[in-house]
């Protein structure tokens, strides 16, 4: 539980479920096997997960789907595939397809479960079939809104972020590839803003020289080519973001403000 503290988990809100996949103990099931019951009192992963609070779904937000596929149905014609994150989409709606503002037509819907549907709301996986559209204007990692309230896109962005345990030290111009989403942009941190408390969020020091591991940090990203993101604060999903060099993690925080 060590690491997951260090990452701003707390201990009251974690749950440890011991499990065995290959043997299928304790996943549908509490387990009866003397050797777990003895030191474990708890409940099957079932058991915990149906405990659970329910999800916030972001209803009554604008509407937003990150695109995870593009393919030309051989009967529907062009056909995107993804996940609402927030509001909803319905059938005959037009829609827009950021960061290159392309306009386009739902033509038809069809759920996660391959049923056609008249609309798909917050939360739920869909394919849209577009129409009005060419196949070349929208890509994986794509966001797509509603005409009147488009997702915000920039180049560059403040994030507050945790360093892993790194090697290098990170220093101003450090060169990421920046994952949010499906999306992979090749990107540099171009200010060290100020480190951070673990404990509080209170600013440590100014215009750090470099970032260890383990530190929090606020930090300016700048990308080669505009992307869409949300703040953390209204959006999880398009607020999160990762960080990595050399094919290693390296950081991953949220936005707090686009520039």
């Amino acid at each position: 539980g060590t690491f997951f503290k260090s990452v701003g988990f707390k201990s009251s809100e974690t749950i440890f479920i011991p499990v065995s996949g290959l043997e299928g103990e304790n996943l549908l099931e509490k387990s009866t096997n003397s050797s777990l019951t003895q030191w474990y009192t708890g409940g099957s992963l079932v058991d915990i997960i149906d405990g659970l609070d329910p999800p916030k779904r972001s209803y009554d937000r604008p509407f937003r789907l990150v695109v995870t596929d593009v393919f030309k149905h051989p009967q529907m014609g062009l056909s995107v595939a993804g996940k609402v994150d927030a509001g909803f989409v319905i059938m005959g709606t037009p829609i827009v397809v950021m960061p290159g503002a392309s306009n386009a037509m739902v033509k038809s819907i069809t759920s996660g479960d391959d049923k056609s549907v008249d609309y798909s709301v917050s939360g739920e996986q869909c394919i849209l079939v577009l129409g009005g559209i060419d196949q070349t204007k929208i890509h994986k990692g794509n966001v797509i809104c509603e005409p009147h309230s488009k997702v915000r896109t920039t180049l560059k962005f403040k994030a507050r972020v945790l360093v892993f345990n790194i090697d290098i030290p990170i220093t101003k111009g450090f060169p990421i590839d920046l994952h949010y989403q499906t999306v992979n942009e090749p990107a540099v941190i171009s200010r060290l803003i100020s480190t951070h408390s673990k404990s509080n969020g209170q600013v440590i020091k100014s215009k750090p020289r470099c970032l260890t591991k383990n530190q929090v940090a606020l930090i300016e990203i700048k990308c080669e080519r505009a992307i869409c993101l949300e703040l953390f604060k209204d959006s999880k999903s398009l607020g999160r973001i990762t960080c990595r060099y050399g094919g290693n993690t390296i950081a991953a925080g949220m936005v707090i403000e686009i520039t």
